[in-house]
């Protein structure tokens, strides 16, 4: 699935003040490719994310993904278009520690009402690609940072979407960790044809993406 943005703005109000975070923001991402945005903290990367997950609106501008125009879908449209077109990664991992790790990986699928045994089959089979069998009944507390962030790869790839979203995934990850993450994350959307843009301030990041993205003060410029 591609993405498409063209003139997208968004501003915060903040007090009495106005807080411009992104500013004419016009970019196509074509389907099944891998474009990584780089930036400092607080360059409008996470912002830029979040819009085309359409969990917020931009002040201006027009976004589309695939043949969703975001604009005109309302809230019940936008979220369910996330549910089963859009895997979300986290800095922050976001499992839930209540959840065993079977558990947390199946919550996508519980929100899309998949039968329990093929659900069961594909949290297996989600988990086995990120190197974590036999870890299904663990909890969170009970896992690396590295292996946390690969059950949220799990999770955000086991409904199958078209599009992932990454937010600085590897940001709370050691080297060795961030470059394990990395290659499973790119290796499972080529895999599958999956359209992934991944926010990050790490420039090795060059050597998996297909094209390189920079942001600087709301605005992007080649990377």
């Amino acid at each position: 699935m591609d993405i498409a943005l063209e003139g997208v703005s968004k501003t915060y109000l903040s007090g009495q003040q106005q807080q411009t975070v992104l500013r004419d923001v016009s970019v196509h991402v074509g389907s099944g490719r891998f474009v990584a945005l780089l930036g400092r903290s607080g360059s409008g990367k996470s912002t830029l994310l979040n819009l085309m997950a359409g969990f917020d609106a931009p002040t201006a501008g027009h976004i589309r993904l695939g043949d969703l125009s975001l604009g005109k879908a309302d809230d019940r449209e936008r979220t369910f278009f996330r549910r089963r077109h859009i895997g979300f990664v986290f800095q922050a991992f976001n499992l839930l520690p209540t959840l065993t790790v079977s558990e947390n990986v199946l919550l996508p699928l519980d929100l899309l009402d998949v039968p329990i045994t093929d659900a069961r089959s594909r949290v297996a089979a989600a988990l086995d690609s990120m190197g974590l069998s036999g870890y299904g009944d663990r909890f969170p507390e009970e896992l690396s940072g590295g292996e946390q962030q690969r059950v949220a790869l799990a999770r955000a790839l086991v409904h199958q979407p078209a599009v992932v979203l990454a937010d600085e995934p590897t940001g709370n990850l050691d080297l060795a960790n961030a470059r394990q993450v990395v290659e499973l994350l790119n290796s499972a959307c080529r895999d599958a044809g999956m359209t992934l843009v991944m926010a990050t301030h790490s420039r090795e990041i060059k050597q998996y993406a297909d094209e390189v993205l920079e942001m600087r003060d709301g605005q992007l410029v080649a990377g």
